[in-house]
């Protein structure tokens, strides 16, 4: 962001270097484009730290509601408990041939009906327990 303000320096020294005289259009117009220049290389650095605080912000909260980056305490106890979040599933399009990542979670979620590809909205996987399953079959009247 220095770098800004040192330009609009720069251009401030090319401006007195012009020697134009002060009462003149000219030189009104260009120290007013100047001024204006400065201001706004001093809202875009305080934007930036600003942006900048809310980004260790962030991180912190990303931190407590995820955990650390490079949690190895996943094991195959928590797959069989249904904790299977970190593990993903390529599968590809077959209309766009798009590479997908599926959660495998979402792939064993009696919620999660279909799943489709963001890309093209081609079908990629159907639960076979779901409700939209059932639905085409409620015609049928169980048997006693």
């Amino acid at each position: 962001m220095s770098d800004l303000k040192e330009k609009v320096a720069y251009l401030q020294g090319l401006a007195d270097g012009l020697e134009l005289d002060e009462d003149s259009k000219e030189a009104k117009l260009c120290n007013s484009i100047i001024e204006v220049l400065a201001e706004m290389a001093s809202s875009i650095e305080d934007l930036e730290s600003y942006v900048e605080a809310l980004d260790e912000d962030l991180g912190l909260v990303e931190d407590d509601l995820y955990g650390e980056e490079g949690d190895e305490d996943y094991d195959e106890a928590d797959y069989a408990r249904g904790n299977c979040q970190g593990k993903y599933i390529e599968v590809a399009c077959p209309k766009c041939h798009e590479i997908v990542n599926l959660d495998s979670c979402m792939l064993e979620d009696d919620n999660v009906t279909e799943i489709t590809c963001p890309n093209c909205d081609e079908l990629l996987h159907v639960n076979e327990n779901s409700n939209l399953q059932m639905s085409d079959n409620a015609d049928q009247q169980p048997e006693p």
